[in-house]
């Protein structure tokens, strides 16, 4: 009845979406108002050949790891290309980033034949992989005629009759499943109104209601359709216009149950009260031994006839259920205790063995041991299998029935460990703290509870308390968790000294070759690069004698790889942390231990920026987005923006860059200590691409030198902007001294990252550092030092993948401007030649502002500078389409382009449409000889 304003959105979202313009739609209200009659009838017909996939959500369920996701898969059609062996991929330790990645591609090939409607219904209660899933599809989708349909539950608790503690609830999901989204439509019901009303009576025999009775009945009601329609079964035309008396039906949808209930024979009632207990479709042969009948046939006309039950008499087994949650939940809570215990106990042995653990749970009426204890032994069980979200829920149910208090303590200390390894579940530990804080303290308990504590950004409580947990830690597990956790309360402040005092010891200890010694490693590499320095970090990781070359590296050292080649990057070798960290995620597709971070993309994208192949930086850039998103660690995505700001900058895109810069920022404050100099640094670049080097000295300010921490870790990156923006060889604005102690600092440092050892150089900072020490010499006036400097740098060879192009360019115009200072025409024939070497590499790199200040240089000079084929090729293409042509352009297919960019095979074929429509091509060797001299 009614909605006509709903359906017009839907409709509307649909349309479009038939068009190849996906969109995400929200259909939120309280339990019974309709959401589901919505859609199933919003979606049904149209003649646009939409195909509908439903998936329903259970809290029942949510420790069933993809559950949702099984549920699509295998409700589309069964020759959809690849739905099977995604299927076959959903076990317990397979990457959401993998499996969103596949069902992108299973969506794609789905949509082949029209449009597809995803419904997931009651999406709040979706296990936590499949929320995940969610919402890294919905941030990927761009052509595809596809619409995701999210019903939700407003202002309601969980169901009655005891679900599990630590559930995912309340709106919560919105931030994990719509984050990013584009095109995000939100229907919100309420109450049918009173013109809406009348219909409804109406349809129930009741045409001729007065407004007066109208109003009474919506005023019972709220407007609410499921109160309504309960009501209306109970209560004749009649008594519904007689306004001299009150209505005969109690007025809350519960009263209006309780009274069909105590309406029904005997036998229908039990069958009724069965189907609540079991909560779920069942044969009507289960439904009958669970009501304890021999013959449910007389039974079954009136429990149909009362509104409640529907049955699907076309199946050979009848299945049953009840009409909707809300009723079940109302049916439930009407059973005496001790009927609603004997249910459960009968059911616990019509079900199956994982089901029935709930309903043994459910016929307890006391503490039982006995349970408990078999409860406990079934989640070791299942921990040891990899299923740790369901071994919590169990162990939860187990410590409710433990008999003493240190059993049931121990049992909820170690589900909430269970959930603290998940990494991702946070959100089922969160509500269970009020219960962890009531435990005896303990190690344990202070663990768990710190490691909340870090998650939500208070480390001065984290560190609190697992300092306590470290101290009085009884085992070597407990201390190696503590100490890990409180190792990583001090990474996130940046404290290198302490996370070496606390993991050294721990690594000298364990075994070298298990798993918790490797991440260990790894940590301690970490603080050594906060404390010393990237070439100490460096060292840490050497002490595993790794083999040099990536590919050597055996798949148990893997984990290695991520930490190494993030050191490798922040100590100037960009060709050797480009080979670790690109066969890292190789390896991740196939080992599902490896664990799914940000860092190796925001890390791989610093040394593709400092390299040249700002392009590559980009797609890193924003892989690590997409991974941070989907995976809830929110630390990589100031790294993440900083770097696409940079990129956006020295291009010249300032809106670009200033935009990124605005999201850095909105992720600081979560870990201030480690993020806070990123977006400083980033502001500096921006101010170096448009010329300002007052305006990078101010940028800079905040930033020490001589700080330990994140200053130590990304000396690379700050100490070139900071000795480039003290050294203005402007004679207007010449340097001060203060500028110049400023700038000698950051040289110092600088030189410690390019000579780590007596005797040693890294190559790919030669140039930068004969580059800097030139304007350092520039601006105490010392031109021969400067142009000996300047001549070294441009003779130190540019190796492939161990060079910055960006400082040589740099170096290039700078020695330029030094010979065209001194006015003499040998000189100011060699600044041309050395202008024109800048202008190129600007315009290879596609640093316009650079090359625009290059180019104005020249012709100062009298000198035109020489054209670059295809450098303006690519300018009208949008952010998207320049990754998809760069990468079909370097010659990869489109299911390759599609894996890299974390979109289906569709998009990309969209994208190059609009490519070649663009650039006016028809082929991919067009393409590349198009972009072959375009910007890096």
């Amino acid at each position: 009845m009614g909605r006509e304003a709903e359906l017009a959105q839907v409709a509307r979202c649909r349309a479009e979406a038939a068009r190849g313009e996906p969109w995400v739609m929200t259909v939120e209200g309280e339990a019974g108002i309709g959401k589901t009659a919505l859609v199933r009838h919003a979606l049904a017909g149209g003649g646009d050949g939409l195909g509908v996939c439903w998936a329903s959500c259970d809290p029942a369920e949510q420790d069933l790891p993809y559950g949702v996701v099984d549920q699509l898969l295998r409700r589309l059609p069964v020759d959809t290309a690849g739905a099977k062996d995604l299927v076959r991929s959903l076990t317990p330790a397979a990457s959401p980033l993998a499996v969103g990645g596949g069902l992108l591609e299973v969506l794609a090939a789905a949509t082949d034949t029209g449009p597809l409607a995803l419904v997931i219904d009651d999406v709040p209660w979706a296990d936590e992989q499949s929320t995940s899933v969610l919402g890294f599809m919905q941030r990927r989708l761009y052509c595809e005629p596809l619409l995701l349909v999210l019903t939700a539950r407003t202002n309601t608790a969980g169901p009655a009759g005891g679900a599990a503690e630590g559930e995912v609830g309340g709106r919560g999901w919105q931030e994990r499943v719509l984050r990013g989204a584009v095109r995000v439509e939100q229907v919100q019901l309420t109450g049918l109104t009173g013109a809406e009303t009348r219909q409804l009576a109406a349809g129930h025999g009741a045409a001729r209601l007065g407004p007066a009775a109208v109003a009474r009945l919506q005023e019972a009601t709220a407007g609410h359709p499921l109160h309504l329609h309960s009501l209306l079964a109970q209560v004749t035309p009649a008594q519904l216009a007689d306004l001299s008396h009150p209505l005969p039906v109690p007025a809350s949808l519960d009263a209006v149950i309780r009274h069909t209930l105590n309406r029904l024979p005997a036998d229908a009632r039990g069958l009724v009260e069965a189907l609540a207990v079991l909560d779920r479709p069942a044969p009507l042969a289960t439904i009958t031994a669970l009501a304890g009948m021999d013959d449910a046939s007389t039974a079954l006309g009136p429990a149909l006839e009362c509104g409640l039950v529907q049955w699907r008499p076309d199946d050979p087994t009848t299945p049953l259920r009840l009409h909707h949650a809300l009723q079940r939940d109302a049916i439930y809570r009407a059973l005496p205790p001790g009927q609603r215990q004997t249910l459960h106990a009968r059911a616990a042995g019509l079900v199956s063995v994982d089901e029935a653990w709930a309903h043994r749970v459910a016929a307890t009426t006391s503490t039982d041991p006995q349970l408990s204890g078999e409860l406990a032994a079934e989640a070791e069980h299942l921990a040891d299998g990899g299923r740790l979200g369901r071994a919590a829920t169990l162990l939860l149910w187990a410590a409710g029935l433990a008999l003493t208090r240190d059993q049931h303590e121990h049992q909820l200390l170690t589900a909430a460990t269970h959930l603290l390894q998940l990494g991702q579940a946070t959100a089922r530990l969160a509500p269970l703290q009020g219960r962890l804080q009531a435990c005896a303290p303990s190690p344990r308990r202070d663990t768990v509870l710190g490691f909340l504590a870090a998650q939500r950004g208070d480390l001065r409580t984290a560190q609190d308390l697992l300092t306590c947990a470290l101290t009085t830690a009884p085992d070597a597990d407990t201390t190696v968790l503590a100490a890990m956790s409180l190792a990583t309360v001090h990474l996130y402040r940046c404290d290198g000294p302490q996370v070496v005092r606390l993991l050294r010891p721990l690594l000298d200890q364990l075994p070298p070759d298990t798993p918790t010694a490797r991440l260990i490693r790894g940590l301690l590499a970490l603080g050594a690069i906060f404390s010393d320095g990237p070439a100490a970090a460096l060292a840490v990781i050497d002490e595993a004698c790794l083999p040099d070359r990536a590919p050597q590296v055996t798949a148990l050292d893997s984990q290695l790889l991520l930490y190494r080649g993030s050191c490798h990057v922040l100590a100037g070798r960009l060709q050797a942390g480009n080979e670790d960290l690109t066969t890292y995620p190789v390896r991740q597709h196939t080992d599902a231990d490896l664990r799914i971070t940000p860092v190796d993309h925001y890390m791989l994208a610093w040394a593709r920026y400092l390299g040249g192949r700002w392009q590559d930086a980009l797609i890193g850039a924003d892989q690590a987005v997409v991974v941070a998103d989907t995976t809830a660690q929110p630390e990589g995505l100031v790294f993440a923006h900083v770097i696409a700001a940079m990129v956006h900058a020295q291009r010249g895109d300032h809106g670009r860059a200033r935009a990124h810069l605005t999201e850095a920022r909105r992720s600081v404050p979560l870990f201030p200590e480690f993020n806070a100099i990123l977006p400083v640094l980033g502001e500096a670049v921006l101010e170096q691409a448009r010329g300002n080097r007052a305006g990078m000295a101010r940028a800079l300010a905040p930033l020490d030198p001589a700080s330990p921490g994140m200053t130590r870790a990304m000396v690379l990156v700050w100490a070139p902007l900071l000795v480039d923006a003290h050294t203005s060889t402007d004679p207007a604005r010449p340097a001060t001294l203060q500028d110049l102690e400023r700038a000698q600092q950051a040289m110092d440092t600088f030189d410690q990252l390019t000579n780590p050892d007596p005797g040693t150089t890294v190559p790919a900072l030669a140039c930068t550092s004969h580059w800097l020490h030139a304007r350092l010499a520039r601006a105490h006036r010392d031109t021969a030092m400067a142009r000996t400097h300047y001549q070294r740098a441009l003779d130190t060879p540019a190796l492939e993948g161990d060079d910055i192009p960006l400082h040589r360019a740099f170096a290039h115009r700078d020695l330029a401007h030094l010979l065209m200072a001194t006015g003499q025409a040998g000189d100011r024939r060699d600044a041309a030649t050395h202008l024109h070497h800048a202008h190129q590499l600007f315009t290879r790199l596609g640093a316009t502002p650079h090359t625009e200040h290059t180019t104005a240089d020249l012709t100062n000079l009298g000198t035109t500078p020489p054209a670059v084929p295809g450098q303006d090729r690519a300018q009208g293409l949008t952010e998207r389409e320049h990754a998809v042509a760069h990468l079909a352009a370097e010659g990869h297919t489109n299911q390759e382009i599609a894996q890299e960019l974390y979109v289906s095979p569709k998009t990309v074929e969209y994208h190059l449409g609009h490519v070649y429509t663009k650039l006016q091509l028809t082929s991919r060797r067009q393409l590349r000889t198009a972009l072959q001299s375009a910007p890096a």
